[in-house]
């Protein structure tokens, strides 16, 4: 296996590769840096619904005709949106490269949004909206961002609402594509049994037509915190309780990635051990550190009944506490630190992971971070670290998120959260 290599091309597109021998299958993955956080209001849903019309017809397939395409061949194509970039990915062997590249470009490049294919795909993504309506372990995740970032475009939800979505016409998607689909937003990564030059030779006559563009500067996230409270007649109150945390950039994003492994990743973790395994609180809960550029937020999720509701929050906030005490032994995080090293060695076994690993360091950071470099930086993280990482989202107490779903009227226990934080 070799280091990843790269290719600038004049317009300032990234061609980024990562050579895996002895391996059949290769994967692609298109990266435009560009998701729901660059929406006016107005648009909010566009990114997501960009990327499922992308697949509805070029100028030289049709919807079916590129479906059938990858089914001949026993590949996988797909795309995904997030709130700071749209991925447009393939999985194909070898023998299959050129065919992969071929229509990854061609719907990129040259899908020209059918007018029965928008009709049909308004509907597709409402009932995609719908689906997650209908269901609270869902749409409370949505409900939590828009309250962690009050009218903020990074805190609207990525599928947009059901209004959007109907006003959205062709002109608008071209529009879209021309304001952010431009070279210098775009990045072409493959990993697999793969010659550079020959992946390079392959698509920049097709990618040096992207036009040239100078980036904008996005609106900063800004966090505000808050609560959300919706009532539902259900058997259980689905809740997130969360806290500003730290960006992809900042030094402590590895601290932090330990922390959450301890506080609710995992069934030794605190949360597991003490809210389902002792009190019997909760079938289902956990912690998670979500960073991104310029933001992050560590939250805490669980399903509880309402009459557990007073327990289940006072047990959190005591093991929030109790990881910036002297209870925080070197050992757990030395099991800790294990864990998510084993957790990154895993995540490269497949030439997928890998081309997604390419595209999330370049994207991120404009270099590639090796499994050793990551290893290092969490060797370095120290106990004392972690529990000043505890102590830090302790004193943000004030900017405390909670979001609530269930057979509940009010949310009192909203001041009682920030009150036992506080002592």
């Amino acid at each position: 296996m070799n280091a990843p290599r790269v290719t600038r091309l004049d317009n300032g597109l990234r061609i980024i590769t990562e050579q895996v021998y002895n391996v059949d299958p290769i994967a692609f993955n298109i990266r435009v840096d560009v998701g729901s956080r660059a929406e006016s209001a107005n648009q909010n849903g566009i990114s997501h619904f960009l990327e499922h019309m992308a697949f509805k017809g070029t100028k030289t397939r049709t919807a079916f005709e590129i479906a059938k395409a990858f089914d001949d061949i026993g590949g996988v194509l797909n795309a995904s949106t997030g709130r700071e970039s749209t991925n447009y990915y393939a999985k194909i062997l070898k023998k299959d490269i050129k065919t992969g590249i071929n229509i990854l470009i061609d719907i990129l490049m040259n899908s020209t949004f059918p007018e029965d294919e928008l009709k049909r795909e308004k509907n597709v993504v409402i009932q995609e909206i719908f689906q997650t309506n209908d269901s609270p372990s869902d749409i409370i995740f949505d409900r939590y961002f828009e309250v962690a970032y009050k009218n903020q475009p990074f805190g609207r939800p990525i599928l947009g609402t059901q209004d959007t979505v109907k006003s959205f016409s062709r002109e608008d998607l071209n529009n879209y594509i021309n304001e952010h689909y431009f070279s210098r937003n775009i990045l072409f990564a493959a990993a697999g049994n793969i010659e550079h030059e020959e992946v390079v030779q392959s698509i920049k006559d097709f990618l040096s037509k992207t036009h040239l563009k100078d980036l904008k500067k996005r609106q900063n996230a800004s966090y505000t915190g808050g609560e959300y409270l919706e009532y539902r007649k259900l058997d259980q109150v689905y809740l997130i309780i969360g806290f500003p945390s730290v960006s992809y950039h900042d030094d402590r994003y590895h601290t932090f990635q330990i922390f959450d492994s301890i506080l609710g990743s995992g069934m030794s973790s605190r949360l597991f051990q003490e809210v389902r395994e002792k009190q019997g609180l909760a079938y289902s809960v956990y912690s998670f550190n979500s960073s991104y550029t310029d933001t992050g937020m560590l939250s805490i999720f669980a399903g509880t009944d309402s009459s557990n509701l007073s327990k289940f929050l006072k047990s959190i906030t005591m093991e929030l506490k109790k990881l910036s005490t002297s209870d925080l032994k070197e050992e757990e995080v030395n099991r800790a630190k294990e864990r998510v090293k084993s957790q990154i060695l895993m995540s490269r076994e497949s030439v997928s992971s890998r081309v997604e690993a390419l595209s999330h360091y370049y994207g991120t950071f404009n270099k590639y971070i090796s499994k050793n470099e990551l290893i290092e930086k969490i060797n370095a993280v120290t106990t004392t670290d972690v529990k000043e990482a505890a102590k830090e989202l302790l004193s943000r107490h004030e900017k405390t998120t909670l979001a609530a779903i269930g057979e509940i009227k009010s949310l009192p226990s909203y001041d009682k959260v920030v009150s036992m934080l506080r002592t």
